[in-house]
């Protein structure tokens, strides 16, 4: 399924929400008596000129409608989970695409007045295997080229953010700038950012052009250095020109166990980013409860307090505009489905709870931190 340039919004509608009919619009009994005892995450969010998202795929839009209800209830932005990722995309052979998946939700965000977070142009972990058998560095090339310009293309004028490049940095690997040895400096040169950038600006200007990097929150060595790193590197893209419009800030964050959060190093992190004239988005927002006792109410306090504690400050900062939590509910979260990092699964084998909704949509002490967080931010220039 390709499409040459942008998809218009009835096209995509067309494409994307074929499948549609399926979703029940009715509420269950459970997630109307959830909705009515809470206020929504996107109006408190508004309130302050911010703007609160959560992730989905198109089988949740095809197969759940009581989640689906409540992203809507609760959601001002949604992002694909994985339906965007190039390895996700394409089918085995270059140019091989099927962009139903991805369609699917970027229709349902047109359908629901919601803004629409691009997730990811380029990203080491999630490259189709076919990329890395190309003959040389004119092929490679030409497959970035080729992929941006689609999937960015595609979306020309839908898409909020992208995030253009994901995770780039890794000053573990021992280079002096601080880029992550992976199959894209391999190829390129570290040059390859300032071509994804500059293309993705050519191909959909409208959208904010994002890096989006982890492990920059906590009072740790790594984490400082990471954060050192990531500052320079937005500071030899801004001095190159390179269109680069926000920073991402993952912020997977931990219950209990291990270094402490670095509320006021955070914070100095913040503002230096501001100051080169860059908006924040808060990108993948989850905590996970491994280490935390099995007791539910005792480990949800944990959790709740953890969100708090980090949108307490991240909030403070005016550049923040966007809090997106990977996921709503524990029924759908990368943690619960042991998807990847064995360290966030708890060893008891009890279902982990990082998110703001329970596995039945129920709302939890997370939801009220959050909403707290919002309600108590100071206003903000919405961006």
């Amino acid at each position: 399924m390709t499409a040459p340039g942008g998809m218009r919004r009835r096209q995509l509608l067309t494409a994307g929400l074929a499948g549609l009919a399926l979703v029940d619009a009715a509420p269950t009994a459970a997630l109307a008596q959830a909705c009515a005892a809470t206020d929504s995450l996107r109006r408190l969010a508004a309130q302050k000129g911010l703007v609160y998202g959560t992730t989905i795929a198109a089988w949740q839009i095809l197969h759940d409608p009581p989640f689906i209800r409540l992203v809507e209830q609760q959601a001002g932005l949604v992002v694909p989970e994985n339906d965007m990722k190039w390895q996700d995309i394409n089918r085995g052979r270059p140019g091989d695409d099927d962009y139903s998946r991805a369609d699917a939700v970027a229709g349902f965000a047109v359908e629901s007045g919601m803004a629409l977070r691009g997730h990811n142009l380029l990203w080491y972990f999630r490259t189709p295997p076919w990329f890395f058998t190309l003959p040389d560095r004119k092929a490679k090339e030409g497959a970035v080229i080729a992929h941006i310009t689609a999937l960015a293309g595609r979306y020309r004028g839908i898409v909020h953010s992208w995030d253009v490049v994901n995770e780039p940095i890794e000053p573990r690997d021992g280079r002096p700038d601080g880029l992550r040895k992976a199959v894209f400096l391999e190829a390129l040169g570290p040059g390859y950012l300032d071509l994804a950038y500059r293309l993705a600006h050519e191909t959909d200007p409208a959208a904010k052009l994002v890096v989006n990097e982890y492990n920059v929150e906590l009072d740790a060595p790594e984490h400082e250095t990471r954060r050192v790193v990531l500052l320079e590197l937005l500071q030899r893209m801004r001095q190159s020109g390179t269109p680069v419009d926000a920073v991402g800030i993952q912020a997977h964050l931990h219950a209990v166990g291990g270094p402490p959060f670095a509320a006021d190093r955070f914070r100095r992190f913040l503002a230096d980013i501001a100051a080169l004239g860059l908006t924040i988005e808060i990108t993948e927002l989850d905590v996970s409860d491994e280490e935390a006792p099995a007791d539910i109410a005792r480990r949800d306090r944990l959790v709740a307090d953890t969100y708090r504690r980090f949108l307490d400050v991240a909030l403070d900062e005016p550049a923040v505009k966007v809090v997106v939590t990977w996921g709503l509910s524990d029924r759908h979260s990368w943690i619960v489905r042991h998807e990847t990092d064995r360290s966030r699964w708890r060893k008891d084998g009890l279902p982990s709870r990082p998110l703001p909704f329970d596995a039945e949509l129920r709302p939890k002490p997370a939801f009220a931190a959050i909403a707290e967080a919002f309600a108590h931010a100071p206003a903000r220039t919405p961006g």
